[in-house]
């Protein structure tokens, strides 16, 4: 009996608290598979011309990756990997309906059974995109830059079981002299470090605290905002400098008190070879569905061990995507958490059947084949951006 083979490759765009490019591959003996990509512009149109290389051929993900990559132009890097990483999850899901074995064990078999989550509580307050505008400009700094918010939220958190969180130290605009400001005074560094202060008095030792600097510093700042959240011992201080010069970020990290992770904006082996390689990351914190998928993700952790470089995962996806990402998780060696960013969506765990998939502040990927959840499509049809998408991803 011959093989199945795909038949389509479908997209539908679910606005959460951010994009989530949810992929289908349909094959022909009616099996279903569901993929997250980061969001991007033209991921549509990277799919429908993959959906072309890819079309009437068995399941072979290294083959069909290799195929898409050599059409594809510009796969070496770029948003042509967010869609790829999306596809190839997809592919990982069906190929396990068709085996019967769970993603972990087509990577290679788990080395733990739940994977530790982190909560991103960005500046004491929620997320929210609209037109483009970072969330703090909406919250006001009155709403976003007091402690109190800080320590609530970090109650919160601790109290669903979060072991870690995440805060942010991004200036608000109204303290910048323009909106491309890096280089910043020290009393702009001690006002955004002062409220981790008033959070480690609260919480103590109970749970650990991450910064993220979202790529906003220059190196000189960057140095001394470290110097402060020292001081409070906090676990890792997140993308201080952007993240194009590798070199500037290993000088951060050389002349940090505090581990810098950084990764989330890296695609490919290639890209982290030479973070890794330079020793420009205490931590790396790569996307998996940006990155170029799965299987890359291993790539890079094999990697990764070589050097003594533990693993975190970014993460700003629905729950297929974080389930994907907890899949390759439990497969690596010395792995922190991933990242969880929709505490505040309260629809965020009915976009998959099977309702909430984190507990106590872990995910348990499911031993059932594939990646173990299905897609609610109600739900992301509900929310969907482009509900001229719906009927195609609906077939």
């Amino acid at each position: 009996m011959s093989e199945p083979t795909i038949k389509s490759v479908r997209v539908l765009t679910v606005m959460g608290n951010f994009e989530w490019p949810i992929v289908k591959v349909e094959l022909s003996n009616g099996l279903i598979g569901y993929g997250e990509c980061h969001r991007g512009p033209g991921i549509k149109e990277i799919l429908r011309r993959a959906e072309e290389l890819i079309k009437g051929k068995e399941v072979n993900i290294e083959y069909l990756l290799r195929l898409i990559r050599k059409h594809v132009p510009n796969s070496e890097w770029g948003v042509v990997n967010n869609a790829i990483s999306g596809l190839e999850t997809a592919l990982w899901d069906v190929k396990g309906k068709l085996t019967g074995l769970p993603i972990y064990e087509l990577l290679g078999g788990k080395v733990r059974d739940r994977v530790p989550v982190y909560a991103d509580l960005h500046a004491g307050t929620g997320i929210k995109e609209t037109g483009g505008k970072r969330w703090v400009e909406l919250a006001g700094t009155e709403v976003a830059y007091n402690v109190e918010n800080y320590i609530k939220r970090a109650r919160e958190a601790m109290g669903m079981g979060f072991k870690y969180i995440k805060f942010d130290v991004d200036v608000p605009e109204e303290m910048m002299e323009t909106e491309f400001d890096r280089t910043f005074s020290m009393r702009i560094v001690k006002f955004v470090t002062s409220f981790i202060g008033g959070v480690r008095d609260a919480v103590k030792y109970d749970v650990d605290i991450m910064i993220d600097g979202h790529w906003a510093f220059s190196v000189p700042t960057a140095i001394a905002i470290a110097r402060e959240l020292a001081k409070y011992d906090v676990f890792w201080f997140e993308d201080p400098v952007p993240p194009e010069n590798i070199d500037a970020m290993r000088e951060v990290r050389l002349k940090s008190p505090v581990p810098i992770a950084t990764g989330e904006k890296l695609y490919r082996l290639s890209q982290f070879r030479e973070l890794i390689e330079k020793e420009a990351a205490d931590i790396i914190h790569p996307d998996v569905q940006r990155l170029g998928g799965l299987l890359e993700m291993k790539k890079i952790a094999y990697l990764a061990e070589e050097y003594y470089v533990p693993v975190a995962i970014h993460n700003i996806s629905s729950p297929i995507g974080t389930m994907a990402n907890a899949h390759v998780a439990s497969t690596i060696g010395d792995f922190i958490a991933i990242e969880w960013h929709a505490i505040d969506l309260p629809w965020w765990p009915d976009m998959v059947r099977e309702g909430m998939i984190i507990k106590d502040g872990y995910i348990t990927p499911p031993k059932k084949p594939g990646l173990g959840v299905e897609l609610n499509e109600r739900v992301a049809i509900e929310h969907a951006r482009d509900q001229g998408e719906v009927k195609e991803f609906l077939g």
